[in-house]
């Protein structure tokens, strides 16, 4: 009696799996991606419409946000700043940058990205944010050795050199 139970439960569970599991949205079925949301972003600026990209552009940070990447956050930071020179708002879009590239930076150290850790780097060089430039550095410079590749080695320096040691613009 208690095998046929443990069997029925079994064929139900699997039976509720087979059902739901073709429900479950995918990425594609789940909306326009953050970059399409930056070309309705840009679209809406090229029209003028500034409620419209300002729309476009949360929506692009939110699946940004839910992809848990870096190069989203890097994308979706260069679209603030993008829509505060328009917007004639840009003391908040570099506000809300520097927290967008903060993410980015932090999404590049957890997956051991060079690419994005310094790709944040330069963004904070970029808002002459030397503090944080400094710390992507750090970060960049311990992936580099961590890696033990030369030519790693190399690009944080390079990195070193334009951010670091010169002037920020």
């Amino acid at each position: 009696m208690r095998q046929t139970k443990r069997a029925a439960l079994l064929l139900l569970f699997l039976l509720t799996i087979a059902v739901t599991l073709p429900m479950i949205p995918t990425a594609e079925a789940a909306g326009p991606g953050w970059a399409e949301q930056l070309q309705v972003m840009d679209e809406a600026i090229g029209r003028g419409d500034a409620v419209a990209a300002q729309a476009a552009w949360r929506e692009a940070y939110a699946t940004a946000h839910a992809s848990h990447g870096w190069p989203g956050m890097m994308a979706v930071g260069d679209a603030a700043l993008r829509l505060g020179r328009v917007t004639g708002t840009a003391a908040v879009s570099e506000s809300r940058a520097r927290r967008v590239y903060l993410t980015a930076l932090f999404r590049a150290r957890r997956d051991r990205s060079l690419d994005g850790v310094l790709a944040a780097g330069e963004a904070f060089g970029r808002l002459g944010d030397r503090d944080v430039v400094q710390q992507a550095a750090a970060i960049a410079a311990d992936l580099a050795a961590r890696s033990g590749d030369d030519l790693a080695r190399r690009r944080v320096q390079a990195f070193r050199s334009q951010w670091v040691a010169g002037p920020l613009t």
